[in-house]
């Protein structure tokens, strides 16, 4: 089931379920850091959040179970590089090899359908296995960097993958 993963668009109707996936206000941090003002958040704000030209919203699935979520988006006006973000699997499926396919999957999209030639992304250090997962499918750490979450400092780390021709 997991070798017919595909990326669709996202769309109003998998926000609920894909928001679900975040069990408690630190899992939800870790994987929208200071981007929501509240926990749980609510399918309206997760909307909100995609509105834009450079946003590329995306929606994993195996057959018809929705598995998987990761955003797409330009961060300036190079459109040479894609920032991915919002990076999420279903909770139930963690540890079964859907996120490298998911990650591997956004890459050729961000390549072929985007004209991308390099991707980055931010993980905070609190949260090694998402680190391990970029790592494993070829981001390389580029820098370091210090957030404010809820009061708290979080260190984290920059990643880029450039694309080959």
């Amino acid at each position: 089931m997991m070798n017919e993963m595909k990326l669709r668009p996202f769309n109003t109707n998998d926000a609920a379920k894909i928001l679900s996936w975040c069990k408690d206000k630190h899992t939800f941090r870790l994987w929208s850091a200071d981007r929501y003002k509240d926990f749980p958040a609510k399918p309206e704000e997760m909307m909100e959040q995609y509105k834009g030209d450079n946003m590329h919203p995306l929606t994993a699935v195996a057959g018809d179970d929705v598995v998987g979520h990761i955003l797409l988006r330009y961060p300036s006006e190079d459109k040479s590089v894609v920032r991915f973000g919002f990076v999420v699997i279903d909770d139930s499926k963690r540890g079964k090899g859907y996120g490298k396919l998911l990650l591997r999957l956004a890459m050729e999209y961000a390549q072929r359908k985007l004209g991308a030639a390099r991707i980055t992304l931010g993980v905070f250090d609190n949260n090694p296995f998402a680190f391990h997962c970029y790592e494993s499918v070829g981001f390389k750490i580029t820098g370091t960097d210090t957030y404010l979450i809820d009061g708290e400092e979080w260190t984290g780390k920059e990643m880029e993958f450039t694309l080959m021709g």
